[in-house]
C-alpha cells in the first residue's frame, strides 16, 4: 500500500476519462504545478520523422514538427485522428465528448499547448462546480451539497478536446496523416528505420516517435527490430490501462443531481473509479443529459457485456433502484462509448504503476538506439493521464530529437 501520494498519484485516482473528482481543484492549488511551456529551442535535425499515431501526443507532436518544418509523416491506425479524444455532434443540441473530457489544468494550458496566447481569447470556458452531490451505498441515498463547495473544474462549453485539437492543431498537419494504417512492425536495425503496416506498406524515416496507447505496446500489436529491450518490456508491461468506458443518456426529465457517486464521498476518489454526471451542466441548453463514466472492475461490468442494448439496460436498472423507476419512466436516447473494444485503444489510460512511477517513466522513454522515441499520457513525468500531459510528453521527445 502507498502511503505518500503524488500530485500525480492524485489526478489518476480523481480522474477518469477526462472527469475531475471532488476535492481535486482545491488540493491541487496547493501543490506544485508545473506549466507545459513550448519554447523556441535550437534545431540541429534535418532528416525525416514518422510519427505512430494520431492521439493527443501524436498531433503534438506533427504540430512541433511542422512548426520547425521537419519532414515528418503521422501514421495512423484507425480512420480518424483523435486517440482517446473523440466527440458526438449528434446526440443532443452540444457536442459530447465520448473520451477526455475535463481540463484538469488552468484554462491557459489551451494556449501552452500551441505557443499561442490569443487562444484562450476564442474559447468558451465553463466553470465546472456542480451543486448536487448524493452519494448511493448500502441502499441509501444521500445528499452531500455541502461538498460542492470544495469542487470546482474547468471543461469546453460550446466544443471539446477533439474540437480544440480539429480546429488548432490539425489544419497545418492533415495532408500529413496516413490514416487505416495499423503498424506492424518497427524494424531499426539498419541506419533507417523502416516501417511496416499491415497491409504491407512500407514507411522509411531516420527517427520513429511511437505515441500509441500502452495497451497496444503491451499486446505487442507492433514486431520491433531487434526485439524491445527485457528491461523496456517489462516497464511497459507494470502498467496497469484497465478497461473504460463512458455513456450519456437523454432523459426528458432531470430526476439526478449534479453528481452521483456510488461509493462513500471521500472512497470515491480511490477506489476504482465510477461517477454519474450531469453532462448538460452551464451547457447553455434545455436537454437533460446524464453522464456515466467508469473504469477498473466497474466499468468491466458494462464493458464485458456483449451489446450496448444489455448495458443501457443494466445501466437504467441501476437507476431504477436508485431513483424509484425513474430512469426507465423519463429514459428518450442514449450513447455509449466503449473504450475496452476499441481495437487500437483497448482500455482507458495508464492508471497504476506497479513499480517505481519515476523509474518506469524513466524506461518507457528510453529511445532504442536513438532511432525509435516513446511518448504519450503514460509517459508524462507530471500530468499522465490527462491530455496536457499527452501533449507535455510529445513536446519533450521531439525537443531530444531536433537538438540531436
Amino acid at each position: 500500500m502507498r502511503f505518500i501520494v503524488t500530485r500525480k498519484e492524485f489526478i489518476k485516482k480523481s480522474t477518469a476519462l477526462g472527469i475531475g473528482a471532488p476535492f481535486l481543484s482545491i488540493l491541487l492549488d496547493s501543490c506544485s504545478k508545473e506549466d507545459i511551456l513550448f519554447p523556441d529551442f535550437e534545431v540541429n535535425f534535418s532528416g525525416k520523422v514518422i510519427v505512430i499515431g494520431a492521439g493527443a501526443a501524436g498531433l503534438t507532436a506533427g504540430y512541433l514538427l511542422d512548426k520547425y518544418n521537419i519532414n515528418f509523416q503521422i501514421i495512423e491506425a484507425a480512420p480518424v485522428f483523435g486517440g482517446r479524444l473523440k466527440r458526438a455532434d449528434n446526440f443532443t443540441d452540444f457536442p459530447i465528448d465520448l473520451g477526455a473530457e475535463w481540463i484538469h489544468e488552468d484554462p491557459s494550458v489551451l494556449a501552452r499547448l500551441i505557443s499561442d496566447p490569443s487562444v484562450d481569447e476564442n474559447i468558451e470556458i465553463i466553470t465546472y462546480s456542480p451543486e448536487t452531490i448524493y452519494n448511493w451505498k448500502d441502499g441509501k441515498l444521500k445528499k452531500h451539497n455541502w461538498s460542492a463547495n470544495f469542487y470546482s473544474e474547468y471543461k469546453f462549453k460550446s466544443t471539446t478536446w477533439f474540437g480544440f485539437f480539429e480546429r488548432f492543431i490539425v489544419p497545418n498537419i492533415s495532408d500529413r496523416i496516413v490514416y487505416n494504417s495499423p503498424v506492424s512492425e518497427i524494424d531499426y536495425s539498419s541506419d533507417k528505420v523502416i516501417v511496416k503496416n499491415t497491409a504491407g506498406d512500407i514507411f522509411e524515416a531516420d527517427k520513429v516517435l511511437v505515441t500509441v496507447p500502452i495497451k497496444i505496446l503491451q499486446t505487442e500489436s507492433i514486431n520491433f527490430v531487434p526485439a524491445l529491450p527485457s528491461v523496456k518490456k517489462a516497464a511497459i508491461d507494470s502498467v496497469e490501462m484497465p478497461d473504460g468506458i463512458k455513456v450519456f443518456i437523454e432523459f426528458s426529465k432531470q430526476f439526478y443531481p449534479d453528481i452521483l457517486f456510488t461509493d462513500r464521498l471521500l472512497s470515491a476518489a480511490w477506489s476504482e473509479d465510477k461517477l454519474f454526471y450531469n453532462a448538460a451542466f452551464r451547457k447553455d441548453s434545455d436537454k437533460n443529459i446524464l453522464g456515466l463514466f467508469a473504469i477498473g472492475k466497474k466499468a468491466s461490468v458494462y464493458s464485458n457485456l456483449e451489446t450496448d442494448d444489455e448495458i443501457i439496460t443494466n445501466i437504467l436498472n441501476e437507476l431504477d433502484t436508485i431513483f424509484d423507476g425513474k430512469a426507465t419512466r423519463f429514459y428518450l436516447n442514449h450513447i455509449i462509448q466503449n473504450w475496452s473494444k476499441e481495437p487500437y485503444i483497448q482500455g482507458s489510460y495508464s492508471y497504476v504503476f506497479n513499480q517505481s512511477e519515476s523509474a518506469t517513466i524513466a524506461k518507457l522513454k528510453a529511445p532504442l538506439d536513438n532511432k525509435v522515441y516513446f511518448a504519450g499520457e503514460a509517459t508524462s513525468s507530471d500530468n499522465g493521464a490527462t491530455v496536457p500531459g499527452a501533449g507535455e510528453s510529445a513536446y519533450s521527445v521531439i525537443e531530444v530529437i531536433l537538438k540531436e
